[in-house]
């Protein structure tokens, strides 16, 4: 199963206990617990295998043995037991916007709704059309038109867990953010995404934006304007938008002198902000989105400089710096706020002066200490294993310029190694050196000329994207390595092989040439599309350190691999990485920003990533 059939799994006990009665801690404890595999970045079925399931923010020791059970047999006898106490035509109602569990509950009892997910919708819009919803307690003629709204919603795809790669979610929220800002700077003070897009989590859900102003009904009247398929709800304090695309998108509203604390409670994560409430409590403070409350004994000196509302009886926060600062932590970067130790680590900055490493808060690295990408591929045609990029060598040089690096190494797939002997292999790599080294120099001069010398400085690596093939050898002869600086080694087949084959396989590869310097997206997982494969991590890591490989950060949308809570396991082992964009087109070589997301995530620091280096630093590492 995957990490969102697992959360589902877990939301449908949720909604079952809600609708029994249950106690409200249970229901949460389910609810955190699906919260987190959903937005965990490595399957979960991976830590659990590697005894780590306790280890996962949210899930405590009851959940642990229902999924201890759940992926030794495949069921888990107490969830099943649970959800047959509830009518089963309650759970796909679940999946249309605006249906809580009781809700469902009432529609699927009164309405006598059974059958699979279609059927049950399908006589659900039957009941609306029909005019039998109106007249059910609690609902009446509003509910039902929005109900059937909601059904075509529904039926479009705009459904709950319908989530979103990173850049699809950045251009809606900019496209968005961009229209609210046509009010002018008077207006709005400050506008920032908030929640999974915010910490740069891999996939997104809804969008979430909060904007600081003085005039918050000139915002939410501004922002209905915009196109939009349905308008879900607007009041005072913000306004939900179904977007024509089938996204929602939610804007919330503050007074500049409280924005910082409901900035710091809507970017979350879930599990952060239950620490950060536990740490306060302790100290006699109680958070929430308007500022922190005293609740008990405090000497705290730094609330007396935040402002106090009096009516509110609350101190107010216009950044979410003052409103860390009064809990006695400093300000933590929303990538780190995944409850992984971040808080624990900020309390050792404060209380015991060690800053840095291993102690403390990391110094994240920054898309601007970036110096090279390591993996392009260009239109070169040495007739690959795989897809040629769209672009000449020359257009993802002039695209380091721009970005002013001081590298660029261009990693082809290797030519195909069922369409070629290892004599034309060795021909075909022997004749591509030879052209990028001319290519290179003519690129040299024409720069030269077009502009000053230091615009020249970007150097050229002749690497190659090697297949690891299913043995564990290289799809590229050992005389081919002649003609390469260095190669990145990735999978491109046999996804399924067993976990055990499969890191037999790996170390092999990893192995087996000097110039092997980067293991190129290691799990090979797609984003909603393939499950990375399973490997034993912690013999990668040991074969990694020992030959001084660098792991890759795929920063390619789809693929955004290495998973940050590997980067996290392996930053902790003692690896380096390299962040690199796998770009087939000069254009997406500006993708390294969400490489450096992953990277933050996984407490990455300058030091950690190798392609933060200076040309010379990093061309002693590379070449071997």
């Amino acid at each position: 199963m995957s990490n969102l059939e697992i959360a589902e799994l877990l939301k449908k006990v949720a909604a079952a206990y809600q609708i029994l009665g249950e106690n409200r801690f249970k229901i949460i404890a389910y609810e955190r617990a699906a919260d987190s595999i959903e937005h965990l970045t490595s399957e979960v079925k991976d830590v659990w295998d590697e005894g780590k399931l306790g280890e996962v923010p949210g899930i405590g020791e009851a959940i642990t043995k229902h999924l201890d059970e759940l992926f030794r047999i495949g069921r888990v006898s107490h969830f099943e037991a649970v959800m047959k106490k509830v009518p089963q035509g309650v759970f796909p109602l679940l999946l249309v916007p605006g249906i809580g569990p009781k809700k469902a509950y009432k529609l699927v009892t009164d309405l006598n709704l059974k059958g699979n997910e279609k059927v049950v919708v399908g006589q659900l819009a039957a009941a609306a059309k029909a005019h039998k919803i109106a007249p059910l307690e609690g609902f009446g003629e509003k509910s039902e038109q929005d109900m059937l709204a909601a059904i075509e919603t529904y039926k479009k795809g705009a459904i709950k867990e319908n989530r979103m790669e990173l850049p699809l979610a950045d251009k809606i929220a900019q496209d968005v953010i961009a229209y609210i800002k046509r009010l002018g700077p008077s207006v709005v003070e400050r506008i920032d995404v908030l929640g999974s897009l915010r910490r740069q989590v891999s996939t997104i859900g809804d969008i979430d934006i909060a904007v600081a102003t003085k005039k918050p009904d000139s915002v939410v009247s501004h922002f209905v304007t915009y196109p939009h398929q349905k308008l879900i709800e607007k009041g005072p304090t913000g306004a939900s938008l179904l977007l024509h695309s089938g996204r929602q998108v939610d804007v919330r509203v503050q007074e500049p002198g409280s924005y910082g604390a409901m900035l710091q409670y809507f970017t979350g994560s879930k599990n952060h902000n239950i620490k950060l409430r536990e740490l306060a409590l302790s100290k006699g403070l109680s958070l929430n989105e308007y500022g922190i409350k005293v609740v008990g004994k405090t000497q705290n000196s730094k609330l007396k400089t935040q402002n106090y509302n009096s009516k509110l009886k609350i101190y107010q926060f216009r950044t979410e710096e003052s409103f860390y600062a009064a809990i006695g932590l400093p300000w933590i970067p929303p990538e780190l706020r995944e409850d992984k130790g971040e808080i624990e680590a900020a309390r050792n900055i404060f209380y015991r002066k060690f800053p840095g490493k291993p102690n403390g808060l990391p110094k994240l690295v920054e898309l601007s200490d970036m110096k090279g990408d390591l993996h392009v591929h260009t239109n070169y045609n040495l007739e690959p294993s795989h897809d040629l990029g769209v672009d000449p060598l020359a257009s993802y040089l002039d695209r380091a310029v721009e970005f002013d690096y001081e590298y660029v190494g261009i990693s082809d797939h290797n030519p195909s190694t069922t369409k070629h002997t290892e004599i034309q292999i060795v021909a075909i790599m022997k004749r591509r050196k030879e052209y990028y080294e001319h290519k290179y120099s003519s690129w040299i001069q024409k720069v030269s000329k077009a502009s000053s010398p230091a615009r020249t400085n970007v150097h050229l690596f002749i690497m190659c994207e090697v297949d690891i093939l299913p043995d564990g050898k290289l799809a590229l002869p050992d005389a081919a390595f002649e003609y390469v600086d260095a190669v990145v080694v990735s999978i491109h087949s046999s996804f399924t092989q067993p976990k055990a084959a499969m890191t037999k396989r790996v170390l092999r590869a990893l192995g087996s040439h000097p110039k092997v310097r980067i293991f190129g997206h290691p799990t090979g997982r797609l984003l909603m599309k393939r499950e990375g494969v399973e490997l034993e991590w912690g013999e990668i890591f040991a074969l990694c350190k020992e030959r001084d490989i660098a792991l890759e950060i795929n920063a390619y949308p789809q693929r955004l691999d290495l998973p940050d809570a590997i980067v996290y396991d392996a930053r902790k082992a003692g690896l380096r990485f390299c962040i690199d964009t796998d770009s087939h087109a000069a254009s997406q070589m500006d993708m390294m920003r969400y490489g450096v997301s992953v990277a933050r995530r996984g407490w990455g620091e300058k030091d950690d990533i190798m392609n933060s280096l200076e040309y010379t630093q990093f061309r002693d590492w590379l070449i071997k």
